[in-house]
């Protein structure tokens, strides 16, 4: 069995892949935490493996994305500690299913390299890549298939948390349609404002993209939000995939192990 783990800023999320298999044997997510060890670690996701009946033993490779450095090094000790195999870490430098086309290829975050590799290896031609993580990010990819470059707008989570706590008389909110533009009350306002918003902020950079590349790249959306926005707004995605990550940390593995 495959152990995949992307750790962004906010969230952790992992899964398990059986040989063969495309999707993963179960995924859970959780949030970041920065100053955890290397053991606690190990005991966090004995935790979850045990729950599905799967000892330590059984896992034979792992492969994990970061965009936390500090937690490198933590991961690599408690992979060989209490999986005892190494890790593979994704780094530019590996062995990718796309060339890179881009000046500083060293500044591309692991998670938009990973998310590449699946769209690359699952669905090629033209894209643009999108995940509402802690950061929105848009990844073009070309029929070659090559890693163009891209956009980084803020992430919507990280956006709502702020305005609710630099105000003092704003709520915080869960993010969804409000199902108008014309809030009938606060709650309903904030959320007009913050799912409209990033309705036109999604158009606005994909319109843009397709007039410089070309209007035959199609959209994959990916991250926890996706599949809200593509329920209450359908069309501005061509494919959503939620577990895109995972898919390309096992392609990736694949390709490194």
């Amino acid at each position: 069995m495959l152990l995949v783990v992307d750790v962004g800023n906010t969230n952790t999320v992992f899964g398990i892949f059986e040989n063969g298999q495309t999707t993963p044997l179960f995924h859970k997510r959780t949030v970041t935490r920065k100053d955890r060890t290397s053991d606690e670690l190990g005991l966090f996701f004995r935790g979850f493996l045990r729950e599905f009946k799967i000892e330590n033993e059984m896992i034979t490779g792992a492969i994990y994305s970061s965009v936390v450095p500090t937690l490198n090094p933590i991961l690599d000790r408690m992979f060989l500690d209490w999986f005892k195999i190494e890790a593979v870490r994704v780094d530019y430098r590996m062995n990718l299913p796309f060339s890179i086309s881009y000046p500083r290829p060293y500044e591309i975050g692991a998670d938009r390299l990973v998310n590449a590799a699946a769209v690359a290896i699952d669905s090629p031609g033209k894209s643009i890549v999108i995940d509402l993580g802690t950061a929105t990010t848009f990844c073009v990819i070309n029929e070659k298939p090559e890693y163009l470059g891209g956009v980084i707008a803020p992430g919507l989570k990280v956006s709502m948390d702020a305005l609710t706590r630099n105000t003092s008389q704003l709520p915080p909110i869960v993010f969804q349609s409000p199902g108008k533009i014309l809030g009938d009350s606060t709650i309903e306002s904030i959320q007009a404002g913050f799912f409209f918003g990033w309705i036109g902020l999604l158009e606005g950079i994909i319109r843009e993209l397709k007039r410089e590349k070309g209007q035959d790249y199609r959209v994959v959306g990916t991250g926890g939000l996706v599949t809200v926005i593509d329920s209450a707004h359908p069309g501005i995605f061509d494919r959503i995939d939620p577990l895109l990550t995972l898919r390309g940390l096992q392609i990736l593995h694949q390709m490194n192990s």
